[in-house]
């Protein structure tokens, strides 16, 4: 479930929007309810939260200057304003600061939910795009190297934005704006590796996160990553591994 914290000064309020329906099927749930801007910045410094959903005037802190300072303090957390027809002057100061969108008073639950959803979908992906990342890295640690310098550091980042499936060398070549041939020696220089086998080991890391997390079938993950067959996905995993995909799965 997706966390929310609930930043509104009128108690009624925190009541309705606790008894709407629109939570039980959303994935979200309020895990904190605070009544003033003030607390609500205590909140997201203390504790982890997936949306911030609050009224644009509250006592202390106002929800522009909440979202203010949050992004002063690099929180990086959805926030969706609630407000009136008259505040929003306000609402629109927030959408250029950085949140996620606003809700008109009185709140309807369709545009609740709907606003809901969006918010999962995005949190979805970011999920996606930081485990992918974290599979970049450790097919760099296998190579027993860090993302210390700029190359590197690119590399990496254009590996944790790309579909791992569609990369070739002669992609990233264009995309560094080098030749085929230069990028290939400059890759195994500064990474001791090929870049073709580096994308292996990236796929092979993203290939046991599926194993471990979903419930895929091995050919299935096969397809994902865009081998010919299941047969070889499963021989390239145990060359790098030591292990097949269910003997990893199993373990795991």
């Amino acid at each position: 479930m997706y966390k929310i914290l609930l930043a509104e000064d009128d108690a009624d309020m925190r009541f309705i929007y606790s008894r709407m329906s629109v939570w039980k099927d959303s994935g979200f749930v309020i895990a904190k309810e605070v009544s003033n801007g003030r607390d609500a910045l205590a909140a997201v410094k203390s504790e982890k939260f997936d949306l911030v959903l609050t009224d644009i005037r509250m006592p202390f802190i106002d929800g522009i200057q909440l979202l203010e300072k949050m992004n002063e303090l690099g929180i990086s957390i959805a926030v969706v304003f609630i407000s009136s027809y008259d505040e929003f002057e306000y609402a629109r100061k927030g959408l250029v600061l950085g949140a996620f969108d606003y809700l008109l008073k009185p709140v309807n639950e369709q545009k609740l939910g709907d606003m809901l959803k969006r918010v999962g979908d995005k949190l979805a992906e970011q999920k996606g795009q930081n485990t992918f990342a974290d599979n970049v890295l450790c097919a760099l640690e296998a190579l027993g190297k860090r993302a210390e310098d700029n190359f590197t550091q690119d590399i990496c980042a254009y590996f944790s934005n790309t579909s791992c499936r569609d990369i070739s060398v002669e992609q990233a070549a264009e995309h560094f704006g080098f030749s085929r041939d230069y990028f290939g020696k400059m890759f195994r220089r500064q990474l001791g590796e090929s870049f073709s086998r580096f994308s292996t080991l990236v796929k092979i890391e993203y290939a046991k996160e599926l194993l471990r997390q979903s419930g895929l079938k091995t050919y299935e993950i096969s397809e994902e990553l865009g081998y010919s067959s299941a047969d070889y996905f499963t021989k390239v995993f145990k060359d790098i591994t030591g292990l097949s995909p269910a003997q990893y799965k199993q373990r795991k």
